[in-house]
């Protein structure tokens, strides 16, 4: 038997019995949460079923998880005053009934909670808190959690090489496992002109930057850019796509002056669709991103990108080549570089075509779900 027949069947071999459990702190609109939710959908595809998640938080913004086959438990923490440790206990009533093999915790509270269970249980313990580049400061738990998993967790998965290095992560515990977009979702067409229309798009050109509104997305930049270009030109749309706590603030900062050209849409359920009528993507950030999976996704739709120059971006964009990675915070730099582009048809087309070449050689669900599966099965051996 060759050594990659070997392997498939033993992990093959698992699928029948191995109950994983994932633990999250909620399941909100996130790049963390969407990495999970694609990893379940993974799962299901390759015959894992037997799934347990369990929130800290009542919050699911994506609709996809009640899908799939996994088993929804919620512990609301905040709102019911629920002490770490007593989640914790409560938490150790439901893996005890479950019985996992594997638990992953997908962040810092989850992770306590799951620590504070690992030496009473018998169970594989992963952390998946490493998704951007980020060194937490001593004031914050994230600091002391990374300490302890670093010790007590059997491996820590980050989804690029930059963050597992900046978080400290040793060798032996460290695996580097990149997102994975599901191939199925390219596999929906629509008509442009159609989806403009209903969006009240009558310019040629689209340009969208797509995140939460939080502090760590640097949205002024983008912002002030867009209203730069609206100053200089009128065929371009800009849509700001994405919730969060600061999407108001941002919301009453665009005048009526610039509102037709500048679109500050909210959360949206239709992404994929509106990646279909770009022409440029944007991802402006002040910290470091891990791989972000709005950039994987333009690149997936064969739609070029400019993204911050920091973090884990470069292990995904080539410079030039893919996409074009961004100074921090350059108003004016972004401001040219749009321009350039949306009036380089040509160079848009051959960064876009290179774009979705990568993402299909280096980035789809199917090989990330893979890598997860080898990772489970090699610590269950």
């Amino acid at each position: 038997m060759s050594r990659d027949a070997e392997c498939t069947h033993i992990t093959d071999s698992y699928t029948e019995y191995m109950h994983i459990t994932f633990i999250l702190d909620d399941f909100g609109g996130g790049g963390k949460e969407r990495r999970c939710l694609q990893l379940i959908q993974g799962l299901n595809r390759e015959g894992y079923n037997d799934i347990q998640v369990i929130l800290l938080k009542n919050l699911v913004q994506y609709p996809e998880l009640y899908q799939t086959t996994a088993q929804l438990h919620i512990i609301d923490r905040k709102a019911q005053h629920i002490s770490v440790v007593a989640a914790a206990k409560m938490i150790h009533a439901l893996l005890q009934d479950f019985k996992p093999d594997i638990v992953q915790a997908w962040g810092k509270v989850s992770a306590a909670c799951a620590l504070l269970n690992k030496p009473f249980m018998k169970f594989k313990f992963i952390c998946s808190y490493v998704a951007d580049c980020d060194k937490p400061p001593v004031w914050r738990s994230k600091f002391y959690v990374n300490m302890l998993c670093k010790r007590m967790c059997d491996k820590v998965v980050g989804n690029s090489a930059k963050g597992l290095k900046v978080y400290g992560i040793p060798s032996k515990k460290a695996v580097l496992i990149y997102n994975g977009i599901n191939e199925k979702r390219q596999e929906s067409v629509i008509d442009v002109n159609w989806k403009k229309k209903e969006m009240n798009i009558t310019t040629p050109f689209v340009v969208a930057m797509i995140a939460v509104f939080r502090k760590d997305k640097d949205w002024d930049c983008f912002l002030d850019t867009a209203k730069a270009i609206i100053k200089q030109r009128s065929d371009i749309t800009f849509l700001a796509v994405g919730s969060g706590d600061m999407w108001e603030k941002y919301n009453n900062s665009v005048t009526e002056e610039y509102r037709p050209l500048l679109k500050i849409l909210g959360r949206r359920d239709d992404t994929d669709e509106i990646l279909q009528i770009c022409d440029l993507t944007v991802l402006s950030s002040h910290h470091g991103e891990g791989i972000s999976n709005s950039i994987m996704e333009s690149m997936a739709f064969e739609v070029p990108v400019i993204a911050t120059n920091s973090g884990g971006t470069p292990e995904i964009i080539s410079d030039g080549i893919d996409g074009v990675l961004m100074p921090r915070n350059d108003v004016e730099w972004l401001r040219k570089m749009i321009n350039n582009l949306i009036d380089n048809q040509e160079m848009r087309i051959e960064l876009g075509f290179a774009a979705k070449k990568k993402i299909k050689e280096h980035f789809t669900l199917s090989r990330m779900t893979r890598n997860y599966i080898d990772l489970y099965t090699s610590l269950l051996n």
